[in-house]
Order: C-alpha cells, then structure tokens, then sequence
C-alpha cells in the first residue's frame, strides 16, 4: 500500500501496528509518528504513538502525548485507560483512579486484560501497568 500512495497515513499506522506485533518498537514508532504526522487528526496513530514511546521506556513523553489527546478528545476511552497505567505506575493514584472512572464510563473493555492485550493489542509494558492497577499492587 505504502508503494501506491506514500501519503497514506492509515498504511503507515498499519505498518506500525505490523511492526509491534512482531516486537520491532522503534520501526513501529517511527511508522506512528509518521502516521500522526500526516494525518493530525488521526487519533489512534497519535495512540499508537503514545503507547510505543511508553513501550520504549519514554514514559514521560508518552504521558505527555496521552495528556495532549486527552485534550483535544476528552472521550477518548483508550487514552484514559492508557494513562489510568501510566499514572498508577508513578504513583499517581488519585489521577489513575480519576482517569479510569472516565475511562470505564465510556468503554467497559478495558476491564478485561485479555480484550487490551489480544484485541486492542497494547504493548506488553502498558498491559502490564494496567494489570497492576487493576490488581492495586
């Protein structure tokens, strides 16, 4: 697809998501920002964004894209979800819990480990983030 049209942003967030299936994080960050580039309004490559910089250890600059997409899409149930992680992982308890109301009220699923992990196909460190707070440790 990418060789039809190299300004197709969903190709080049498809082959992040491609690329982080098979764990090759740093191409499939590049791909998600290249996506999120093109397309501004793009909020899932931004996500995706987000979520591979947490994956890669960039955890501030992933809260902070979490946070800017939360702005702009307040009723972004899988930012609020992601940050609900990232936030608990700091310590940051009253924010994740706060985040996780919102997140909850507007999609259920991210209640269950397996739909984030297998369907919605979070990186193995936010999933991992996620289950700690679900299982306040």
């Amino acid at each position: 697809m990418l060789e039809l049209d190299p300004k197709d942003a969903m190709a080049y967030n498809n082959r992040g998501n491609a690329e982080a299936g098979l764990e090759k994080w740093e191409e499939a960050l590049a791909d998600y920002r290249t996506s999120a580039d093109m397309a501004t309004n793009f909020a899932f490559a931004r996500a995706n964004y987000a979520l591979a910089l947490y994956q890669t250890g960039q955890t501030e600059a992933a809260i902070r894209q979490m946070r800017n997409i939360i702005r702009k899409y307040p009723n972004f149930a899988d930012m609020r979800a992601a940050i609900t992680a990232a936030y608990w992982e700091q310590g940051l308890q009253g924010e994740a819990e706060s985040n996780w109301v919102a997140a909850v009220g507007l999609d259920a699923r991210y209640k269950d480990l397996d739909w984030v992990a297998n369907v919605r196909r979070w990186p193995p460190k936010i999933v991992v983030a996620l289950e700690k707070f679900l299982k306040l440790q």
